[in-house]
């Protein structure tokens, strides 16, 4: 006991020391007040494609973007086609219907701003798409962050579904890809009701499609890799627990019906993939010194016009491919796992990310098998 309150003492008398040789650096920050952000993307999908324009807040506003609104904004290909794209929210350009970017063909974007200023793009070219051969699945158990009902956070083992894509790699580096996911629920919800009919309960059906991770999910950078050696590289984890999915006051779940994979992916030419990189690593740093922060990312927007003006974002062209992988019915545990690939299922590529739910009645889009 007289040991370590000694050693107590020590650190406060050692700690004291320290603060009273602290010397604070407040660095003098003067930022621009305004910089464009342009977040774009053509695919040899299907449309359609967007660019979205914002004003940055000053530096320590904390009342986000400004969207800019009445902007000229066009894509131009190599054979000077010239495709606008019309406004349809606040800040939001689309593009018409019909057009779809071709894989080989090279693309700018242009805006023209109605404060007089000129912004483009380096020319970005949609390579061939990289096909991924298989996704695998495993049943895990990870640790994860919880945050309970005061607003504390515990670590916790959650049990789940990792989703694998197994990619054929063609040369010495690893694929330059980003990946999207999300998880598609179906489920039934029992109201809560204090005098229930057993034999006539109130039941509702529902889907949900959820992205779980926001993060940045891209191929990472390996060399001297064999040739067309199979790649694998990790997509998404799902947990069992359907808390993780939705919550309600009013109904109960009753049960989960079926679970489904929705797989968007991108083969990104070396621009792009420089560009998600540098931004996956930022989202993944954990407050070293060294750790990038986000005016270091060089995105490929310049302003013609003024080429002191700070510009930030990225317009991508990207090969495209959608899939749709569909869980066995539930229980879904270590020893009842498997995943089948289901073209017929396609249209949940297109579902937004939301809820829909119908009472008594299947919701369109049910997945029946």
């Amino acid at each position: 006991m007289i040991r370590r309150k000694f050693n107590s003492l020590y650190i406060i008398v050692m700690f004291l020391v320290i603060w009273s040789c602290t010397e604070w650096f407040d660095p003098s920050i003067d930022p621009p007040e305004n910089v464009m952000a342009v977040e774009g993307l053509i695919t040899n999908g299907p449309g359609p494609y967007y660019i979205k324009l914002f004003m940055t807040s000053a530096y320590g506003n904390t009342s986000g973007y400004e969207p800019v609104s009445n902007a000229q904004v066009m894509v131009i290909d190599q054979d000077n086609e010239t495709t606008f794209f019309k406004e349809d929210k606040s800040g939001i350009y689309l593009s018409p219907k019909g057009f779809k970017g071709i894989t080989g063909y090279t693309y700018k974007l242009i805006i023209n701003t109605s404060d007089g200023e000129t912004y483009q793009s380096e020319p970005q070219t949609i390579i061939s798409g990289i096909v991924v051969d298989s996704v695998e699945v495993a049943y895990v158990e990870v640790i994860r962050p919880i945050q309970d009902a005061s607003g504390g956070v515990t670590y916790t083992p959650v049990t789940g579904v990792k989703f694998y894509a197994d990619i054929q790699n063609y040369s010495q580096e690893a694929p330059r890809m980003r990946f999207e996911t999300q998880v598609h629920v179906q489920y039934v919800l029992e109201e809560k009701d204090p005098w229930p009919d057993p034999d006539d309960p109130n039941l509702m059906n529902c889907f949900r499609k959820v992205k779980l991770d926001n993060s940045i999910n891209v191929t990472i950078p390996l060399i001297d890799m064999p040739e067309n050696a199979t790649f694998r590289h990790e997509l998404e984890f799902m947990p069992s627990q359907f808390r993780f999915y939705e919550g309600s006051e009013d109904w109960f779940l009753r049960s989960i019906d079926r679970r489904a994979i929705v797989l968007h992916q991108y083969t990104l030419n070396p621009d792009s993939y420089r560009f998600y990189y540098s931004l996956h690593e930022q989202m993944s740093a954990e407050g070293h010194i060294f750790d990038p922060i986000a005016t270091q990312l060089q995105g490929n927007m310049k302003c013609v016009s003024n080429p002191d003006r700070i510009v930030l974002g990225h317009f991508e062209a990207s090969s495209y491919q959608g899939k749709v992988f569909l869980l066995n019915p539930e229980p879904i545990t270590e020893n009842r796992l498997w995943l089948h690939r289901r073209p017929d299922l396609d249209y949940l590529l297109e579902i937004p990310d939301s809820s829909h739910c119908v009472m008594f009645l299947k919701p369109e889009g049910w997945i029946y098998y």
